[in-house]
């Protein structure tokens, strides 16, 4: 049974998404679940095959954030035999919450920014319901 969560953002730099999706990790990981319950996941390290991240892809529930079509972060989990048990897409946050994105700088948005705190409370809301079907289960 899986105790944990691995965040795994898109590592997308050219899109204000893909930034808004790591902040949202980040503020999950630090403030919303707990670093004693979810792991930040981290694409170079998965690239590099540092044990640690591939580790928690393999022994944690995985919820990739995804910042377009392309999916990057699931095909990199599957590159390297993990699985993504969940996916927030951004854009699909973002229209939700009525933030148009255009508006945003793509280089840096605080933690406490609308739009991180939008994704980040999605990441944290579909991690706790697999965190809640693992002790179901």
């Amino acid at each position: 049974m899986r105790e944990r969560i691995c965040l795994q953002p898109c590592l997308g730099i050219e899109s204000v998404e893909s930034t808004i999706g790591r902040q949202a990790c980040y503020l999950a990981h630090e403030q919303l679940l707990g670093p004693g319950r979810s792991d930040l996941g981290c694409a170079p390290a998965l690239y590099a095959d540092v044990q640690e991240d591939i580790d928690f892809i393999r022994n944690d529930y995985v919820v990739a954030v995804e910042s377009c079509g392309k999916r990057c972060a699931k095909v990199l989990v599957e590159e390297k035999a993990g699985e993504v048990h969940a996916t927030v897409m951004v854009e699909e946050v973002l229209a939700k919450a009525g933030i148009d994105a255009k508006t945003l700088p793509r280089e840096h948005l605080p933690l406490d920014h609308p739009a991180v705190k939008a994704v980040a409370e999605e990441v944290a809301r579909v991690s706790e319901e697999l965190l809640g079907k693992g002790r179901a289960g």
